[in-house]
């Protein structure tokens, strides 16, 4: 059992971390902005379903590899690498109008949803975080460790995606505000464009 000192800092280190810019924040603010509330919200929740991934990982021994591997950790580095350069080309080539609506149709919220989930999936340091991170706040002794890092993942992704679904409209409300201005648009989709460039470089040449 975690002691009340250590939960919360686990609480409070975990928002730290949540709100720390990334890849997947911008995912969500990017489809607030592009696609409104219905859009960010299923990002969010694309998202979080990724880290969930690396969750399991941490809890069930897998991250090793990928802390012990350096072949493991080399390919889903430049994976994900390779799809932050794709979503920078497809944000900036696309030809759809920013402010258009999401379509109701399943396939489009299906496909918002996948992408938030790749995007966290083909980030191997996550699962390196926390391998690194929960054993701080497990207690060996009363139980399963397994058990406890399930426990406290599930409160970091309960966290994430309050957050996650906090920028969702904040985003979707300046929508309207934001893309009345073709300039503003266009801007737009070189700020993002740049951002996932930048981020995808930045997975690519980190180490482990």
């Amino acid at each position: 059992m975690i002691d009340i000192s250590s939960f919360h800092l686990f609480i409070l280190t975990s928002i730290t971390v949540i709100l720390m810019p990334g890849p997947a924040m911008l995912f969500v603010i990017s489809r607030g902005l592009t696609g409104g509330i219905r859009a960010s919200i299923y990002a969010a929740l694309g998202t979080t379903a990724g880290v969930s991934f690396h969750l399991f990982c941490a809890a069930f021994g897998l991250a090793v590899l990928l802390q012990t591997s350096a072949l493991a950790f080399t390919a889903v580095k430049f994976a994900g690498a390779a799809y932050l350069v794709y979503l920078a080309i497809k944000t900036l080539v696309s030809k759809e109008p920013l402010a258009g609506p999401l379509s109701q149709d399943a396939s489009s919220a299906a496909s918002i949803f996948c992408q938030g989930i790749l995007i966290n999936i083909l980030n191997p340091k996550l699962s390196i975080f926390f391998l690194a991170f929960l054993p701080q706040f497990i207690d060996p002794q009363p139980g399963s460790v397994a058990a406890q890092t399930l426990i406290l993942g599930a409160l970091f992704m309960a966290m994430t995606i309050v957050v996650f679904i906090a920028y969702a409209i904040f985003s979707s409300l300046l929508r309207q505000r934001v893309l009345s201005s073709p300039r503003v648009v266009k801007t737009l989709r070189w700020c993002f464009s740049s951002v996932f460039l930048a981020l995808g470089m930045k997975l690519a040449l980190s180490e482990r």
